[in-house]
């Protein structure tokens, strides 16, 4: 078994609270429309099925392959969330302006404000942090996650209507536009509870740690676990 008994155990409470503050301090991307949806459904002529659509196997799509290709297409796709990639169909990895393959460090670089994962990842955040995260906090978190996660399916190419959601268009113009709006109110909802989090994390790494915080970035990466070094491509395939 590894010897963990050198590692700083605080190393991951750093590593959050790095994410939080790059989110913080990062420009919005406000053209991803998100696209990363349709990236796990795209499926050029000869390309194999998407590995990944399995996971939505239970939803019709709500618009043909040949409506997902172009979107995917038109312009590329704009993601900047590293978690999401691993979940492009293979095709649609060279697409993504940010890079076909990622290691979990670019994280720290690539996140931003306006993306809805980044706005769902504050729950897995704020849970790390019990049970020492005020409930109230804990409950907003969850509101803003879950209106990420409402608008990320109804751009998406899926058919949830079923789930009472409807339906936000991003494949046309004015779709897009409305997507926008959406991603900047969404975002400006979230900026404040983004914020108190920060604060619960400074708080507790005072409190347990009782360590300056100003240094998190290269404290957390020179410490951390080999999985945050681990690289992440399209496929659906698991860190490696």
């Amino acid at each position: 078994l590894e010897d963990t008994s050198n590692k700083n155990p605080a190393t991951p409470y750093l590593w959050y609270r790095s994410i939080l503050q790059q989110t913080l301090t990062a420009e919005p991307v406000l053209h991803c429309h998100g696209l990363h949806e349709w990236a796990m459904q795209y499926q050029p002529e000869g390309a194999p099925p998407p590995p990944s659509a399995r996971y939505q196997s239970h939803l019709p799509l709500r618009v043909s392959r040949q409506v997902i290709n172009a979107a995917v297409e038109r312009r590329g796709i704009s993601c900047t969330h590293v978690d999401a990639l691993r979940y492009f169909a293979p095709a649609a990895g060279p697409l993504n302006h940010h890079g076909a393959s990622l290691e979990r460090t670019d994280q720290l670089k690539l996140e931003q404000p306006a993306c809805v994962h980044a706005h769902m990842d504050l729950l897995k955040i704020a849970l790390k942090l019990q049970p020492f995260v005020d409930p109230a906090l804990l409950q907003r978190v969850l509101d803003i996650a879950l209106q990420a996660r409402r608008l990320d399916v109804a751009a998406s190419p899926y058919d949830a209507s079923e789930y009472g959601l409807g339906v936000l268009p991003v494949e046309t113009l004015e779709g897009r536009a409305q997507y926008r709006q959406e991603q900047v109110k969404l975002m400006q909802h979230a900026e404040p509870i983004r914020q108190e989090l920060l604060q619960a994390y400074d708080t507790f790494l005072a409190m347990a740690f009782g360590q300056e915080t100003t240094s998190a970035t290269r404290t957390c990466v020179s410490e951390a676990d080999p999985e945050r070094y681990a690289t992440a491509e399209p496929g659906g395939l698991p860190w490696r």
